[in-house]
C-alpha cells in the first residue's frame, strides 16, 4: 500500500521536489471526537491513485447562447479519503516523519448531474464542476438532493428531534459540542443537518433572493421508494421536475431581458411557480412533500409565503435562475418622490475567478470538508484582453485548482497533552489537495507562462504561498535557469488595475479561506521537477513555526516556450470604471462589527464561544443599510487567544480595505517570503508595536517601532497610512487579533481603573458599495466551523424607496 513521508526541510518554495514512500503500519483512527461522519474504520486502500500523480483537470459545465444551464447533483458515495499517520499531539502538515493512509469514506458531493455514481463504488475525490459562463449570461441549474441519509445515521435530518435542540451527535455519545445546559452549542448554532444542502455563487454580485444567490434556502433530500434502507430509488429527479422547472426558466429568462436589475421570482404566487393549490406545478409537488416528509417545515413556508417572504425549505429539487449582470451605465428617470427609479448597474459583475460551495448553516464545514466546491469562471473583457495578448488557445489551457482541506470531520477542538499546542504547533486542518489529489504534477514547457486560476476553498487554513525564486530566503536576486516567477492579476475575482499588477512581480501572498487569486506563473529555463510550497496560516503568527508542504509539483520539460507564451503580458488588462477607488465623499455612513472568540474552558468546562457583535446567529438582523448606499465599517476582532485572524466574508458586494491594525504585526518582514525578521538575541520576530514606554524603540533596516500606550485606546491604531489610492477589491479578508498586553515578566497588564486586563483588538476598516441588489444576506467568519457555531450574522439591504408616504 502506498503511503507518502512528508520530507519538508529547506528545499525552497520552488525547488527540486522530493518524496519518499514506505509502509504504513498504523491502524486506522479517528483525528478527533467523531461528528456523524467522522473517520470510519475500515480496511485501508492504496493512497497511490491521488498521491503524486498528474494534475486533474475539473470537468466543466459551459454556457452556450447565453445560457448556463445544467444539473448540479448533491448526493453520497465512497472515496479514497487520505488521513496523516501517525495521529496524536503536533500530528500537522509538513512535519518530518509523518505520511498518509487512505480509508473508503462515506462523503456527501456535487456532481454534474443529473445520474450520481453508484453508491458502493470506490471513487478518487474531486471538486464539484467548472461553472464557465460570461457576463450578461443567465444561469439555470437544477439542483438535486438525492443523498441517502440511511448512511448517515447520527444527522438531524434522520431524526430531527435530538438532545439539546436538534444538534447533531457525536459518534459514541457525549463530548463536542457539549450540554447546552453548561455551556455548549445549541440549535441553530451547533453541527446539525448535514444532509440538507444548497449552494452560495461566492463572489456573484446578484439578487440574494429568491432564486438568486439565496443561502437562507434549505433543500431536505428527495425521500426514496421503498423508503428506508439503501435500496430505495429517489423520488424527485431530474425528469419529475424538468416540465416545471423548464417552464420557470423560460419566464426567468424574459423578466431579465427587460430589466437586468429584475430580482425575480419574489413571491410563490408568480407564475408559472404557483400558487401551491394550481394542480401540477412544482410548488403543488413541494406541498405534499414537505407535508408528508417535513411537517415541521410546510407551516413556515406556509406563514412566509402568506407574508409576502420568499419561503426557504424545500424538499429533493431546487431552481436556481439568475442574471450575471454586465456592467452598463446606470440612468434615471426623476419621480414626483423626488427618488430616481434606476436603470443600468452602479458596480455590475467582475469578471474573475469565483467560486461556490454548500451553505447549510450547521453543515457548512463538514460539507465543505467532505469537497462540496467548485470553482465559477465569469469571463469578461478580463479575458478578451488576456486572449488578445496570448491567443484563444493558451486562454483555454489555463489551469483551474481548486485547493481544499479535505476530511470528514469538522474542525474540533484539538485537545492533546499539556493543553492547547501553541502558534505553529497547533493543527490547522487536514493537508492542502489540488483539485481532490495531493501533491500533483503539473507539466510547464521551460520558460512557459500559464495562467492559474487558484481558489482556496478550505474550510479553515489559509495557503500561505512563499515568495520565489530563491531556496535562499535572504536575496531577492534572479536566475531564470532555476528560478520561477509569478505575476498576480486579480484577487478574490477582481481584477489588479496595472499598478497593483506591476507591483506583484513575486511577491508572496496569503489565500486565506475563502480568497482566489488568478497568477501568472512562468517556469525556469532548466529541465527538473519542482515543488510550489506553502505554509498552513489561521493567524500570522503560525508562520515563523510553520512548516512547510508542497501544494504541487511543476515537471519542466520539452521545447522551451517562445513568443508571448513564454511572456507576462505588459499590461495588465482594461481596468472597468465601476471598480475605481471609493473615495471620501461617497462614504454615507459608518459601523463597526466586532468578531470575537473565547478559548475553551475559560470559565472551566464552557467550549470556546464565536459571535458577532456578541451574539451567535439567529433571527436577528446585525446590520442594516438603504440600497445604493456606501459605508465604511470597522471590523474588528476581540479574539486574545490563540491567535486567529477571522477571514471575514460578505456575500454580494466585494470591498476595499482603506486601513489595518494589527497590534501583534512584525516589524520588518522579507520582501520575498513574508516572514518576519527574527531578534538575534531574542529568537522572536521585531514588534512594531511597543507597549512599555522604558523600552526604547528600534530601528531595523530603515523600518522603526511605535508606541502604544496601553491605558489610551486612542493611539490603538496604525502608526502608517493604509493604500490611498490603487486599493485592491476583496470579498474575504483576515481581521488581525488581538493583543493581550503583559508587563516585563509576562503577566497580564492590568487596568487600575477597571481592574481587568488590558487587551487590544486588532482591526480593519473596509468600504463597499451596497448597490443594485436590495435583500437579505450574511456575512461571517470564513473558518466554517466558527460560522456554523454562530459567528455570521444578517446584512439587509434596504431599499431607498420609503414603505409609506404622509399626507
Amino acid at each position: 500500500m502506498a503511503a507518502l513521508e512528508a520530507k519538508v526541510g529547506r528545499a525552497g518554495p520552488l525547488a527540486p521536489a522530493r518524496k519518499a514512500c514506505g509502509t504504513a503500519a498504523l491502524a486506522a483512527a479517528a483525528l478527533l471526537i467523531a461528528l456523524p461522519a467522522a473517520a470510519q474504520q475500515g480496511t485501508p486502500v492504496s493512497c497511490d491513485p491521488i498521491l503524486g500523480k498528474p494534475f486533474v483537470p475539473v470537468p466543466e459545465l459551459v454556457s452556450k447562447d447565453g445560457v448556463l444551464k445544467g444539473t448540479i447533483l448533491l448526493a453520497d458515495q465512497e472515496e479514497r479519503i487520505a488521513f496523516r499517520q501517525p495521529t496524536g499531539f503536533r500530528n500537522v502538515p509538513g512535519r518530518p516523519g509523518l505520511f498518509f493512509r487512505c480509508f473508503p469514506q462515506h462523503v456527501r458531493t456535487l456532481r454534474l448531474g443529473p445520474v450520481a455514481a453508484p453508491p458502493d463504488t470506490l471513487t478518487d475525490p474531486t471538486p464539484g464542476p467548472t461553472l464557465r459562463a460570461r457576463v450578461g449570461d443567465v444561469v439555470e441549474l437544477t439542483f438535486l438532493n438525492q443523498i441517502n441519509t440511511a448512511n448517515f445515521p447520527y444527522t438531524m435530518d434522520v431524526a430531527d428531534k435530538r438532545p439539546g435542540g436538534g444538534c447533531d451527535l457525536s459518534r459514541g455519545g457525549g463530548g463536542y459540542p457539549g450540554n447546552p445546559a453548561t455551556g455548549g452549542d445549541a440549535f441553530p448554532d451547533c453541527f446539525h443537518g448535514s444532509s440538507t444542502g444548497n449552494i452560495h455563487f461566492h463572489g456573484s454580485h446578484v439578487n440574494p433572493d429568491g432564486t438568486g444567490d439565496n443561502v437562507f434556502v434549505e433543500v431536505k433530500p428527495s425521500p426514496r421508494n421503498p423508503p428506508g434502507g439503501r435500496g430505495g430509488a429517489p423520488v424527485v429527479t431530474a425528469d419529475t421536475v424538468k416540465q416545471q422547472f423548464d417552464a420557470f426558466f423560460t419566464a426567468c429568462e424574459q423578466h431579465f431581458k427587460g430589466n437586468i436589475l429584475a430580482q425575480w421570482p419574489s413571491s410563490w404566487s408568480d407564475p408559472p411557480l404557483g400558487p401551491p393549490s394550481t394542480a401540477g406545478t412544482w410548488l403543488a409537488d413541494q406541498t405534499k412533500l414537505l407535508q408528508q416528509y417535513a411537517p415541521d417545515w410546510w407551516p413556515k413556508d406556509e406563514m412566509a409565503w402568506h407574508s409576502g417572504r420568499w419561503p426557504q425549505f424545500y424538499i429533493g429539487a431546487y431552481p436556481y435562475c439568475f442574471l450575471i449582470p454586465d456592467y452598463t451605465s446606470p440612468t434615471f428617470t426623476p419621480t414626483l418622490a423626488g427618488q430616481p427609479p434606476q436603470t443600468g448597474l452602479r458596480m455590475g459583475q467582475a469578471p474573475g475567478t469565483h467560486w461556490y460551495h454548500a451553505h447549510k448553516h450547521g453543515s457548512t464545514a463538514i460539507d465543505v470538508a467532505n469537497g462540496m466546491t467548485g470553482v465559477f469562471i465569469m469571463e469578461g473583457k478580463y479575458d478578451d484582453d488576456l486572449k488578445a495578448f496570448y491567443g484563444a488557445d493558451w486562454l483555454h489551457g489555463q489551469k483551474v485548482i481548486v485547493i481544499n482541506q479535505l476530511g470528514v470531520s469538522p474542525n474540533l477542538m484539538r485537545s492533546a497533552p499539556g493543553g492547547n499546542p501553541g502558534p505553529g504547533s497547533s493543527d490547522k486542518g487536514e493537508d492542502f489537495s489540488v483539485n481532490g489529489r495531493l501533491q500533483p504534477v503539473l507539466e510547464m514547457a521551460p520558460g512557459e507562462v500559464q495562467m492559474w486560476r487558484i481558489a482556496n476553498t478550505s474550510g479553515r487554513s489559509g495557503a500561505y504561498f512563499i515568495g520565489p525564486p530563491k531556496a535562499d530566503e535572504t536575496t531577492t536576486a534572479f536566475d531564470p535557469q532555476t528560478d520561477f516567477q509569478w505575476k498576480q492579476l486579480a484577487q478574490d475575482g477582481v481584477q489588479f488595475n496595472d499598478v497593483n499588477y506591476q507591483k506583484s512581480l513575486n511577491r508572496a501572498f496569503l489565500l486565506a479561506a475563502g480568497n482566489r487569486a488568478d497568477l501568472l506563473v512562468q517556469a525556469p529555463l532548466t529541465p527538473g521537477t519542482y515543488a510550489v510550497q506553502v505554509k498552513h496560516d489561521v493567524d500570522p503568527q503560525d508562520l515563523p513555526s510553520a512548516y512547510r508542504v508542497t501544494l504541487l509539483s511543476v515537471k519542466v520539460s520539452g521545447t522551451p516556450a517562445t513568443g508571448p507564451g513564454s511572456q507576462f503580458i505588459p499590461q495588465a488588462p482594461a481596468f472597468p470604471a465601476f471598480l475605481a477607488d471609493i473615495s471620501d465623499q461617497e462614504v454615507t455612513g459608518t459601523k463597526t462589527i466586532v468578531f470575537a472568540s473565547t478559548p475553551p474552558n475559560n470559565p472551566p468546562t464552557q467550549p470556546a464561544m464565536h459571535t458577532i457583535d456578541g451574539q451567535k446567529f439567529g433571527d436577528q438582523t446585525g446590520a442594516v443599510v438603504l440600497l445604493n448606499r456606501v459605508e465604511e465599517w470597522r471590523i474588528e476582532n476581540q479574539t486574545y487567544g490563540p491567535p486567529i485572524s477571522h477571514p471575514f466574508h460578505i456575500h454580494v458586494n466585494p470591498f476595499q480595505v482603506v486601513e489595518v491594525f494589527d497590534p501583534n504585526e512584525a516589524l520588518v518582514t522579507n520582501p520575498r517570503t513574508g516572514f518576519p525578521v527574527v531578534d538575534p538575541n531574542s529568537g522572536l520576530p521585531y514588534p512594531k508595536y511597543v507597549t512599555d514606554k522604558r523600552q526604547p524603540l528600534q530601528t531595523v533596516a530603515g523600518h522603526s517601532q511605535c508606541y502604544l500606550d496601553p491605558y489610551d485606546p486612542a493611539t490603538w491604531k496604525p502608526c502608517e497610512k493604509g493604500p490611498q489610492a490603487n486599493r485592491i477589491w476583496w470579498d474575504v479578508f483576515p481581521i488581525p487579533s488581538g493583543l493581550a498586553v503583559s508587563d516585563a515578566a509576562g503577566n497580564p497588564l492590568i487596568n487600575p481603573k477597571t481592574g481587568q486586563p488590558i487587551l487590544i483588538p486588532g482591526y480593519f476598516k473596509m468600504r463597499s458599495r451596497f448597490v443594485d441588489f436590495a435583500g437579505y444576506y450574511v456575512m461571517h467568519c470564513h473558518i466554517l466551523a466558527h460560522e456554523d457555531r454562530g459567528m455570521m450574522t444578517i446584512v439587509q439591504v434596504a431599499p431607498l424607496y420609503p414603505p409609506v408616504q404622509h399626507h
